[in-house]
């Protein structure tokens, strides 16, 4: 499932970009070598210091609603508009969504991406009971957005 606002549709439509896909494979490996499971969540963990131990998960709760909340939360990477241009936000998520599932075959993982001032990636495992992290009407944000499963 593909689904993005009208705003990102724009984007990709009339804007021309050079293309940095060179850089792509480099950053997907960066970020999957982070990635690490807590309590059935996919983490990105910057620094290597998360422990699961460590998590007030009641806390977490309260703060972020749900699971999906805090993964999102935790998984927000930005990046220069000048290292990833719009024409390669397909081939982001394709690459990640393959590397993440060949490393966690049962998750179903949902990548958001966004553009504005910067890039920001945001990903969440699908649940369900919890479904997307946004609304799925994505024409009510102001800002371009691309959901990729």
């Amino acid at each position: 499932m593909n689904n993005m606002n009208k705003k990102m549709k724009q984007i990709l439509k009339e804007e021309k970009f050079p293309e940095t896909s060179f850089e792509i494979d480099a950053i997907v490996n960066r970020i999957v070598d982070k990635i690490k499971i807590i309590n059935n969540c996919i983490i990105y963990d910057q620094d290597g210091t998360l422990r699961e131990s460590r998590v007030n998960f009641d806390r977490v709760l309260k703060m972020f609603g749900d699971w999906t909340g805090y993964e999102v939360s935790c998984n927000e990477l930005r990046f220069s508009r000048k290292l990833i241009n719009p024409n390669v936000f397909f081939t982001l998520a394709e690459k990640l969504s393959e590397m993440l599932l060949q490393k966690y075959a049962k998750k179903v993982v949902i990548y958001i991406i966004m553009h504005d001032n910067e890039v920001e990636l945001r990903f969440h495992v699908y649940r369900e009971k919890e479904g997307l992290w946004l609304d799925e009407d994505l024409d009510k944000y102001n800002i371009p957005i691309l959901y990729y499963m």
